[in-house]
């Protein structure tokens, strides 16, 4: 066994533990109004979810999001859908 094989080698050149301090990421959900300035924060980078700013607001904002989202995603399936039906309906 060569010099470089075995447990003593192993032994003596073992890697130290290495610990890393990462940045974490920034979760928070920011919400604003029309002209831009910043009405809320929703904050999840602690042990548990905090808020601030103007409530309302940053409800009525993130829910008028969801609401496009969901619309948008709603148009473009019924467009799917009704492309493959006609045609199925119409086989070339």
């Amino acid at each position: 066994m060569s010099e470089y094989e075995g447990g003593e080698c192993q032994i003596k050149h073992a890697a130290k533990e290495v610990k890393l301090n990462l940045p974490k990421h920034d979760c928070n959900i920011k919400f604003f109004n029309g002209d831009g300035d910043e009405i809320g924060v929703l904050d999840f980078n602690g042990p548990g979810l905090s808020f601030e700013g103007i409530a309302d607001l940053s409800a009525i904002t993130f829910m008028d999001c969801i609401s496009k989202v969901f619309q948008s995603r709603l148009k473009e399936e019924y467009d799917r859908g009704y492309k493959e039906g006609k045609t199925s309906q119409n086989p070339k």
